[in-house]
């Protein structure tokens, strides 16, 4: 692939996006990237600021700041920003994106495209024509500099509102999308229980109450992104057939809001030749939830793809905020470094000074001066400029731990959760994160608190990535293939661990209830069915687990067991949880019951997973069986470099392995000594220590 292109670890930032910062600035800034030990600059080059007038393209801005990075040994990034669209898109091709019930949405302007132009319609041919020829310009112009590093075609490829554009164009593509996937009306009819005319009358959902019509349109407006990307390949690939392209989601699928703002990373990845994500994070790093959406980020990022990028890491956040500290950037920049990501662009270089984003984020101060977390990044830099061939060839150890993803219940659940004060009102009721999320991210936290470093599978690529597993969780995977419960099952047969919480086959893949919860096949397999679900709000009850007892996590399912074991009781004994061999069946969802209670009843769920993973026979390779000290691993060749993650307020040691005879410090602030029998390492304080060893042996072929 064309990323292959990219012979290191490329460490950089993003700086320029018109108007700021300004042209007397540049050169200072570039001056001082050399003396922090940035390697790239990211330029984001927008339509509307490069060509005001239809055919007037300016070059002078770029010009010159590709020929500042030169002189000051850069790279360069160059990322198109089209959904800043000119003026004349909007008044000559009638550009404009509508809302659902067909209101023009007037183009604005805040501060991620403050220039204006927010956002015209890439469904409407004109807009699709005109952006081709902007890209083709400018990509002729600057393809052969020598100091090019790649394209990004499209920042946060992303698909919001919920109601995306109810022009005509988006419209005739939403029919054209049904009927090369159903065919005939009468099969869409028959699968979804409607009764449209044709194709070519069908409309957009103007409420969100029919669960499968808003259910297809977002699936159709997912797919849409895809098709900006593969213009915008296209576009650029015309001109340069050589120079890698990349583009990066702004909140990727775990994390995103599926309906509101979403993508499909799986897909978009295959449009170009390598995918990145943006790091969404907190300014300041306060618990085991801010801590793991880093982690679980990346470690998605690499389930789509091996070499990936973290494209927008926030150094700092401002918005008049504390100042981030020196831990917080070394924890976020280690994070990313231990989960395998091969490039690495700060958000931003200066911070902010316009619109609604002033003082955001900045490595450096608005006026250009360096901050601690500055020092902290240069420090940085030397280690991966020396390590950078490592870095860029290593993989992630990981665990035999998979949890599984599932879109289409991601969308089903955000549905289920969307509703305003109005009928016609699109909006997420009880605000985000919703059920779904909040069970990913909160059985992620809780395997990681246990040292596990998991596997995260689309349920698309079941077939593929089961294999790599003995144990799979299933968290509420509402909508389950036939396919993929063959692979669970077939899976069970050959030793392999399963652990479902309920929900798990609730409904049919066009969105309807099943008769039975679980479905069929899904409650035979895991001899449990579903006698009552009832809403956590709406009960008081709590669930004892193996002796342990927590509250429930989104609905309350009381269970009937054939062939299987009670391990879990309610308050009245009813049954709430089984096993039956190598499955576990949860009657509720203990990743969203974490996430709600983590702080009060922390021991008890890590005493309940424990308690299951002992009887799965399954142990964490990067375990340190301290709390809160957190260890990963990449690997290549014979090398391990070794991160360790001290989240507490004090000094840790540890004792390494018989085998580990000999280390190598990364981080200065690791301290080495030697006892009679092994190494021991000190990691300081809210610290992040890193060190390498090698095995006899090669352990690892890239």
């Amino acid at each position: 692939m064309n990323k292959n292109t990219i012979k290191t670890f490329i460490y950089g930032t993003q700086y320029y996006r018109a108007p700021t910062p300004l042209p007397e600035e540049w050169e200072y800034d570039l001056r001082n990237m050399e003396k922090i030990g940035l390697q790239a600059i990211q330029l984001r080059v927008q339509w509307r600021w490069n060509e005001p007038e239809e055919g007037k393209y300016l070059f002078e801005d770029i010009d010159r700041l590709f020929d500042l990075a030169e002189k000051y040994r850069k790279k360069v990034i160059f990322k198109f920003l089209m959904e800043c669209a000119p003026d004349y898109i909007f008044y000559k091709y009638q550009g404009y994106r509508k809302d659902m019930h067909g209101l023009p949405m007037n183009p604005g302007a805040h501060g991620a495209f403050y220039v204006g132009g927010w956002l015209p319609c890439f469904d409407n041919p004109d807009v699709i024509r005109k952006a081709e020829d902007f890209v083709r310009i400018f990509v002729d112009r600057y393809k052969e500099r020598e100091n090019l590093l790649l394209w990004n075609i499209w920042n946060e490829p992303r698909s919001r509102p919920i109601g995306e554009c109810g022009c005509q164009y988006s419209i005739k593509a939403y029919r054209e999308w049904l009927k090369e996937k159903y065919k005939t009306i009468e099969t869409l009819n028959n699968k979804f229980g409607k009764r449209w005319e044709s194709f070519d009358t069908i409309m957009p959902p103007s409420m969100p109450h029919d669960y499968a019509e808003l259910f297809l349109w977002r699936k159709w407006a997912l797919s849409a992104v895809k098709k900006r990307l593969q213009f915008m390949y296209k576009a650029v690939r015309d001109v340069d057939p050589t120079t890698p392209i990349t583009t990066h989601v702004g909140a990727c699928n775990v994390i995103q809001d599926i309906a509101g703002d979403g993508s499909d990373d799986l897909e978009n990845a295959t449009v170009v030749d390598f995918y990145g994500t943006s790091l969404p994070s907190e300014a300041h790093i306060t618990d085991i939830i801010d801590e793991s959406q880093l982690l679980m980020t990346c470690d998605w990022l690499r389930s789509v793809s091996e070499y990936y990028w973290v494209n927008e890491l926030y150094p700092d956040w401002g918005n008049w905020n504390r100042k981030a500290t020196v831990e917080d950037l070394r924890f976020k920049v280690w994070s990313t470094i231990a989960c395998g990501a091969k490039g690495l662009l700060y958000w931003q270089f200066r911070a902010e000074r316009l619109g609604n984003e002033n003082n955001l984020s900045g490595l450096v101060n608005i006026d250009g001066s360096f901050k601690d977390i500055t020092y902290e990044a240069r420090r940085i830099s030397k280690i991966i400029k020396t390590h950078g061939n490592l870095l860029l060839q290593a993989k992630v150890k990981e665990d035999e731990v998979g949890i599984l993803y599932s879109l289409e219940s991601d969308l089903i659940n955000r549905i289920e959760n969307t509703g305003g004060s109005t009928r016609w009102s699109f909006e997420l009721k009880g605000g985000y994160p919703y059920g779904y999320k909040k069970a990913l991210i909160g059985i992620y936290t809780l395997f990681r608190e246990l040292g596990f470093t998991i596997q995260w599978i689309d349920t698309r690529k079941l077939k593929e990535k089961i294999k790599s597993v003995r144990l799979l969780y299933i968290p509420e995977c509402f909508i389950i293939s036939e396919e993929n419960i063959e692979l669970i099952e077939d899976f069970v047969k050959k030793g392999g661990y399963v652990i479902a919480e309920e929900g798990i086959g609730l409904r049919k893949e066009n969105t309807w209830l099943n008769l039975e919860w679980p479905m069929k096949r899904v409650s035979k397999l895991f001899g449990a069915k579903i006698e009552e679900r009832i809403s956590a709000e709406k009960v008081a009850d709590y669930l004892t687990l193996f002796g342990t007892t927590i509250p429930p996590g989104g609905y309350i399912s009381y269970l009937n067991i054939k062939e299987a074991d009670a391990i879990g009781y309610w308050q009245d004994k009813r049954i709430g949880a089984s096993w039956k061999g190598k499955l576990f069946y949860i009657g509720t969802s203990l990743g969203i019951s974490f996430y709600e209670n983590f702080q009060k009843n922390y021991p008890q769920y890590l005493k309940i997973l424990s308690h299951i993973l002992r009887l799965c026979n399954i142990k964490p390779v990067n375990s340190l069986e301290v709390n809160r000290l957190y260890m990963r691993r990449l690997f290549w060749k014979n090398k391990n470099m070794v991160f360790v993650f001290n989240r507490t307020d004090s000094k840790q040691t540890i004792k390494l392995d018989s085998k580990v005879t000999k280390i190598q410090k990364i981080t200065d602030s690791l301290l080495v000594e030697e006892g009679d029998k092994n190494i021991q390492v000190k990691i300081l304080p809210q610290d992040v220590g890193v060190y390498l060893y090698e095995e006899d042996k090669e352990v690892s072929k890239w």
